[in-house]
């Protein structure tokens, strides 16, 4: 079973990317005929903040190192500044 899984998803990762575009496309069109159009953006919304956290949780290393880096930012934004 786990061969056959591997031998599928070698297939489909030596595909065309316009192959997977098209899957990719066949996709969301079927997710947006069944849940509709808003809720279509929403979940759009959704997938493309946790790819972001994601990508600084690669970053980063851990969720500690995102916490952290999260928190110095807003404790920058807070503090007044001088000559203002």
């Amino acid at each position: 079973m786990r061969e056959t899984l591997r031998d599928a998803w070698e297939w489909f990762a030596n595909l065309p990317h316009r192959y997977h575009g098209l899957m990719l496309g066949v996709a969301v069109w079927v997710i947006w005929m069944i849940v509709g159009f808003w809720r279509m953006v929403l979940l759009a919304v959704l997938v493309a903040l946790f790819y972001w956290f994601g990508r600084i949780w690669e970053q980063e290393g851990s969720v500690a190192g995102i916490a952290e880096r999260l928190l110095a930012q807003l404790a920058n934004r807070r503090r007044p500044r001088d000559g203002m």
